[in-house]
């Protein structure tokens, strides 16, 4: 049959479900049933597993209970969306992506794509938390759905934060201080966000917003998780707090080598070109546990929390080189390079997933996390800070590796440690792994392998 004879629907997912056809909204009869079609629409047209279909839904019934409800579901949404929707006959299904128009798929081809334009249709295509009203009583579906949501939520904030670098660049600083305030409204912890919003506050000549907004900032980092700001932000405060009037813009835009600022002094040791296994590991679903505790007790949680991921990291050799509020970035063979930092690091990241997991919330609720590890070729750069009764060594690493462990931990499941391939041909002789989906990196020309370690 030709794709034109399809019924067409469109599948809204960012924010709150909700199917639309021909003859207008589809309201379908149960969680479960929009949870199984969400699914199939996000891995299509990949075909899935009954047998994985049914645990993500129905992992506490009994085998033979979750295939027959499985099977049921199938026959529903065969008669909601047509017989042409579901392909696929024996033990695999798939979503036929001709009929069921998704925005998730096109989210992502949006950030893929990357321009001006792309950026900003994909940011008003966020609408909110990915299935926000879809709550599904199984651990399959909770697993999956919170690395969705945070791999989604990233990928907006980014976005965000990248049209509004690119709106400063056109010199247009309130389309980028919007863009800024949209990124904080829904990460308010986001460093790069409000450095965004400081500098279009800078360049549409408000200086003096500028510096309030920075020492906000400085504020609500030291009170939620008793951490200074980064560098870069430091550094930019620097620059507003030094230029005249006359050079305003070229200031702001421009980070200077060396500068001067009351009692601190900040210069570069130096960079080299080395091989580095880096560790992202975050807390799984923190802004929704957030919002449910006060500030003060989430402010504890993270502190424990990180006290937990430097006793783990220093028993592995591991080097904390930044904390990202809800998460970390660890280094294996930094300073000092060593023949099995990678499994250093694949064992750093099973234990700190134990520990966290035996942390609890102060409502009793305990914390789960999950890591990404990626190993590769860095560009490693030191950054020396003194002054105000500080001194602190930045030790910073740029390239690709560090943007695939992150990448990696957004797309592990609750509680699991995912790895990349060239860190898995590193380990595979001492660690159990299976392969996972590939997944697709901005910048990358190919989809990256993925590993989760199974112990």
């Amino acid at each position: 049959m030709d794709s034109g004879s399809f019924l067409t629907f469109d599948l809204s997912l960012l924010g709150r479900f909700e199917l639309t056809g021909p003859d207008g909204i589809v309201d379908l009869p149960s969680k479960k049933l929009a949870g199984l079609l969400t699914y199939l629409a996000c891995t299509a047209p990949e075909p899935q597993s009954r047998a994985k279909l049914s645990a993500l839904l129905w992992g506490s019934h009994f085998e033979t209970q979750a295939r027959q409800n499985l099977r049921q579901s199938l026959f529903r949404l065969r008669k909601v969306l047509g017989p042409d929707a579901l392909q696929g006959d024996g033990e695999f299904v798939s979503l036929n992506k001709a009929t069921v128009r998704c925005d998730v798929d096109r989210f992502d081809a949006l950030i893929r794509e990357g321009g001006p334009d792309a950026l900003s249709a994909a940011v008003d295509l966020y609408r909110g938390r990915f299935v926000d009203d879809i709550s599904v009583p199984e651990n399959g579906w909770n697993d999956w759905v919170t690395g969705e949501r945070d791999r989604l939520q990233g990928l907006a904030l980014g976005a965000m934060v990248r049209l509004g670098e690119q709106e400063l660049s056109a010199g247009r600083a309130e389309h980028a201080l919007k863009a800024g305030q949209r990124a904080i409204a829904l990460n308010n912890l986001r460093e790069d966000a409000h450095r965004l919003i400081v500098r279009a506050l800078a360049d549409a000549g408000r200086r003096a917003e500028a510096l309030k907004h920075y020492e906000d900032v400085l504020a609500l980092l030291r009170h939620q998780l008793n951490l200074e700001p980064d560098t870069a932000t430091w550094l930019l405060a620097a620059e507003l707090r030094g230029q005249q009037p006359s050079n305003r813009s070229q200031a702001v835009r421009e980070i200077a080598r060396e500068i001067a600022r009351p009692a601190t002094q900040v210069r570069s040791a130096g960079s080299e070109r080395r091989q580095l296994t880096i560790m992202a590991c975050h807390i799984v679903d923190s802004m929704a546990l957030s919002a449910r505790l006060d500030p003060e007790d989430m402010r504890d949680l993270l502190t424990d929390f990180h006290k937990a991921i430097d006793d783990v990291a220093s028993r592995f050799d591991g080097f904390v080189a930044q904390y990202l509020s809800d998460g970390t970035l660890v280094y294996f063979g930094y300073p000092a390079a060593h023949e099995h930092d990678a499994e250093q690091a694949v064992q750093a990241g099973i234990a700190m997933l134990d520990v966290v997991g035996g942390l609890r919330a102060a409502s009793g609720m305990p914390l789960q996390a999950r890591a990404g590890i990626a190993t590769g070729v860095v560009v490693f750069s030191e950054q020396l800070e003194t002054g105000d009764m500080r001194r602190r060594v930045r030790r910073v690493a740029t390239g690709e590796t560090p943007d695939l462990a992150a990448r990696l931990q957004g797309a592990a499941p609750s509680g699991a440690v995912v790895i990349s391939a060239a860190t898995q041909r590193l380990v595979r002789q001492r660690f159990d792994c299976r392969a996972l989906s590939a997944i697709e990196v901005n910048g990358l020309p190919q989809p990256v392998e993925v590993w989760q370690v199974l112990g």
